[in-house]
């Protein structure tokens, strides 16, 4: 009984050092976070949202993306501008929802209505996609041309209100981005760009190339409008994906006849052009980090609250997680992240990866997500850290683009040179430094048991055969 006794003391004694120790690691904690920090200028900007004045809206071809399944009755370009004004101004008053109630849904004004999914399928339906492993897409074409043909008349209002979208007379993105933004109809674009492409295939093969170069030169012109003017990467990367089809349509080009002067620099010019920039895509980003950590700060998020059937130290975990998050910190540091970023995403391709490196190393020594380095903000620090390492993928998906490009037109110089395949390696080796590998900096890689040019990618690309990150163009002349 003698020893029992003793040991019931010790425990005793151990409860209350713990308690002791708890007490005081919950005042420091509590001490370390008791003011927050002023948001910063950048913060402060990237809360903002000014509503677009009837000059930015007149003749915006933003506007006409946003409203392309309108319903096509009469004038078919002014009835999307209409849908397109429409969606805007409700996203406008839902934004205002969100930042009066942060994550509270009920009530929340509704989105406006867009097509279905099976409705936007019948645009270019799946069965008429070219095969992944098809290596010649025109061919695939011209054996469905009449059904192509038929889809383009049926949808004739939807391609010309593409066309009018490519050339309105400014093109920007007026929408705000927060939590719970709607989209434009994109997968009605990603279907109309795809019927445009086919389309576009047929009067090559028809014998109307120059019909057939202004019809992709309008896809192009209309992808490079969105890319450039995108708001969120989710929209930057749909870009992409448009740019891989065009550069495969190009590609196909490439392989049939001889190409007449005006076409072959027509390709020139189109191949030329630089990479887009996910500059203005991440400045939406910084918008849609400010307002999910805004969401965030008015929801309580982190509370479990006193009365909830929790066990009670989950209770007193989501307590010292609220106690241990300073909203404004948090903020400020998210955002100086992503303005890294952008300074990382104007790199060249070969610079990106040594730079991510060191952003992440500096990241960590000045903002560790370990309690025992710092009691300050440290839930907010592991917020702002846990999507960073992410960022690196997307901006080598556009420096795997720009790869692929190269790829192109070095296929496309060597068909017109009649490269022979026992010479492409030299001829690879002379190569400009405009023309190599984006991320070595040398030659293109070529395999001559399938005579073909070869680019290693960084990122996985949905469109390659396996979704591979390799490219892969066979030479045929």
């Amino acid at each position: 009984m003698k020893y029992l006794r003793y040991g019931l003391k010790a425990l005793g004694w151990l409860a209350l050092v713990l308690c002791v120790l708890t007490a005081i690691g919950l005042a420091a904690l509590i001490a370390a976070n008791w003011s927050d920090d002023a948001l910063s200028e950048a913060a402060q900007q990237a809360l903002h949202y000014a509503p677009p004045t009837e000059q930015a809206l007149e003749g915006n071809g933003y506007l006409i993306v946003m409203g392309l399944d309108a319903p096509a009755e009469g004038d078919a370009v002014a009835e999307a501008m209409a849908l397109g004004r429409k969606r805007l101004a409700r996203e406008i008053e839902r934004r205002r929802w969100v930042e009066a109630h942060g994550a509270e849904l009920d009530g929340m004004p509704p989105s406006v209505a867009s097509t279905s999914l099976s409705q936007i399928r019948e645009v270019f339906p799946d069965r008429l996609r070219c095969p992944i492993e098809e290596a010649d897409c025109f061919a695939w074409f011209i054996q469905h041309g009449d059904e192509v043909q038929a889809l383009a008349k049926n949808n004739q209002s939807l391609l010309h209100r593409l066309q009018a979208a490519a050339n309105a007379p400014q093109y920007s993105n007026p929408v705000p981005f927060y939590l719970q933004a709607e989209y434009p109809p994109f997968g009605l674009l990603v279907r109309a760009h795809e019927l445009w492409l086919a389309q576009a295939a047929l009067q090559w093969m028809h014998g109307q190339p120059d019909q057939a170069m202004h019809t992709v030169g309008q896809a192009i012109q209309l992808r490079s409008r969105l890319a450039g003017r995108s708001n969120s990467l989710i929209a930057a990367m749909i870009a992409l994906a448009l740019q891989h089809r065009e550069l495969r349509w190009l590609s196909n080009a490439n392989t049939h006849g001889k190409l007449a002067p005006p076409a072959f620099k027509g390709i020139e010019e189109l191949l030329t052009q630089p990479p887009p920039s996910l500059r203005q895509a991440l400045n939406g980003e910084k918008q849609f980090t400010a307002g999910v950590f805004y969401s965030m700060q008015h929801a309580d998020s982190f509370i479990t609250h006193w009365d909830d059937h929790a066990e009670w130290w989950q209770r007193l975990w989501n307590r010292a997680s609220q106690w241990g998050y300073l909203p404004h910190q948090t903020l400020n540091m998210s955002i100086r992240h992503l303005e890294q970023v952008q300074v990382i995403s104007d790199l060249p391709a070969h610079q990106v990866e040594p730079a991510f490196l060191e952003a992440m190393r500096q990241w960590d020594i000045d903002a560790a997500c370990t309690p025992w380095k710092r009691l300050r903000n440290i839930a907010g620090t592991c917020l702002a850290a846990m999507a960073l390492p992410s960022y690196q993928g997307y901006i080598q998906k556009v420096a795997d683009m720009d790869g692929y490009r190269r790829l192109v037109l070095l296929q496309h110089h060597a068909t017109a040179e009649r490269v022979a395949s026992n010479e492409m390696p030299d001829w690879l080796a002379q190569s400009p430094q405009a023309l190599r590998n984006p991320y070595t900096q040398q030659p293109m890689q070529w395999d001559a048991a399938t005579s073909s040019l070869v680019f290693e990618g960084r990122e996985r690309q949905n469109q390659n055969p396996d979704q591979s990150p390799t490219y892969r163009i066979r030479l045929r002349y």
